[in-house]
Formats: C-alpha cells, sequence, structure tokens
C-alpha cells in the first residue's frame, strides 16, 4: 500500500467533518477535539515509529522483552486504576499478567502460525497487546472488588475462620465476587466487540494477505482467549498476593494505595 497525497487530503477532509459541526453549531468541544486528535496523531507517530524498529531488528529476545514490557504496563495500570498498593500488589499483578501474556500468547501463536513464524514480530507484538490489553479494566474492577470486600466485609472472613474453615475456603466467596466482577465486563462487551470490532480486524487480516478462513479461525482464537486471559490472570494475581495480602495469623494487611 502506497501513502498518497490524495489519501493525507481525504484525512484532513475527514477531520475537517466533525470540526465543521462543533464549529456551525457552537458546541463547547472544539478544545477536547483539537486534543484528542493531537493525541492520536503523537501516539501513532510513536507508536509507528517503535514498532518499525521493532518489525525491522525482528529479534527473539527484544520480542519476548516487549511481551514482558506489556504485562509490567498491564500490571500498573491494573493496580492503579483500583487505588491499591503498588508496592504490595505490583509483583503479583506482574505475574499474572506475564503468565498470561507468554503462555496464551505463545500457544496462539503456535496455533497460527506453527514453530516457524510463531516467534515474527509482525504477529508476536500485536498479540501480546492485544491480550495485556483486553484483562487492564477487568482487573482492576475485580482486584479493588476483591480487597474492598474483604476490608469493608471482614466479618464474613472471619467468622469462616472462626468455624473451621481454611484461609482458602475463607477467601473463596470474595474470589468469588471478583470473578463475576472480572468476567461481566467482558461477556457484556462480546456483543458490541463481534459487531463493531471484530469486522474491521478481520478486513484488516485480509486486506492483508490472510485467508478468510484463517481470519476466522484467527478471530475465534483471540476472542477465546481474550475471555480466557482476565479470570486467569486475576486467579494467579490473587494466589500470588496472599503472601503480601495476609500476614502470618491470617489478618489483612492494609492494601490502601496509601500504604
Amino acid at each position: 500500500m502506497n501513502i498518497s497525497f490524495l489519501g493525507i487530503c481525504i484525512v484532513i477532509l475527514l477531520l475537517c467533518i466533525p470540526a465543521y459541526i462543533i464549529f456551525t453549531y457552537k458546541l463547547n468541544l472544539l478544545n477536547k477535539f483539537a486534543m484528542s486528535v493531537v493525541k492520536m496523531f503523537a501516539y501513532m507517530v510513536l507508536t509507528g515509529v517503535f514498532l518499525y524498529y521493532i518489525s525491522l531488528w525482528n529479534s527473539v529476545l527484544i520480542n519476548i522483552l516487549w511481551m514482558i514490557f506489556m504485562a509490567v504496563i498491564a500490571a500498573i495500570i491494573s493496580v492503579s486504576k483500583a487505588r491499591l498498593s503498588m508496592n504490595k500488589l505490583f509483583f503479583p499483578s506482574f505475574v499474572g499478567a506475564l503468565s498470561v501474556v507468554i503462555i496464551m500468547g505463545l500457544a496462539i501463536l503456535f496455533a497460527v502460525f506453527s514453530f516457524k513464524n510463531m516467534f515474527d514480530a509482525r504477529y508476536m507484538i500485536p498479540i501480546a497487546g492485544f491480550l495485556a490489553g483486553s484483562m487492564i479494566e477487568c482487573n482492576s474492577k475485580s482486584l479493588e472488588t476483591y480487597y474492598v470486600g474483604l476490608k469493608n466485609h471482614n466479618a464474613i472472613y472471619y467468622y469462616l475462620l472462626g468455624n473451621g474453615a481454611t484461609h482458602g475456603q475463607a477467601v473463596n466467596y470474595f474470589v468469588k465476587r471478583a470473578l463475576e466482577k472480572n468476567m461481566i465486563p467482558m461477556l457484556g462487551k462480546m456483543a458490541y466487540i463481534l459487531l463493531g470490532v471484530t469486522p474491521m480486524i478481520l478486513w484488516s487480516m485480509i486486506l492483508a494477505g490472510m485467508g478468510v478462513i484463517d481470519a476466522v479461525f484467527m478471530q475465534i482464537l483471540m476472542l477465546s482467549a481474550m475471555l480466557a486471559a482476565a479470570p486467569v490472570s486475576l486467579l494467579i494475581t490473587l494466589a500470588v498476593a496472599r503472601v503480601y495480602s495476609f500476614d502470618a495469623y491470617g489478618q489483612l494487611k492494609n492494601m490502601d494505595k496509601t500504604a
């Protein structure tokens, strides 16, 4: 595909349409629109430059480092949005995100591209970003639900412990609530994803030269991974976080952001 002067003019024309509507109807959105356009161009240019060199080098080591970087970003944003202690929950969240990005990512790559092409930067980079991005919102809400529930309803936790329940059995109620909070947003968005996002990705794959059957299979595989990524990551995070969340007597530590 060659970028032509006509193509650039069409982009400018398309951006002029909402700007004209905002100006004509005197909507109080001009500053927000301008900032959005600037952010879009800045983000896309930086992403394009970065991905250009990643694809140019096409190093397995760099690609794996990119997957680790994606897990780091997912962990930081998830814990930050949940308003929890970064010192205590970054590592568990990172382990949960990294496990999913590495294991599920490599499984998808192997299933579609076989061992020969699975480490190609063209495939590893977007799949790692897709998996990491699909976990952030779900994990942040579910982590907040889990720890806020333990903090505000700890009488249930101590009641179960006092009646002979193990630690795992006592926290199971809160894990269940966190999993529900984790999976409901993704299940609720599935209709939008299937109708609004999937067709664009599908056509992009076909335009890039992938066969229709392969593109459909890839989409099914990615959607399945998206549904599985967040809850698996959450369970791993909570399992690792037990060391940081509870003391030797099973009492909940302060997990607030300021802790």
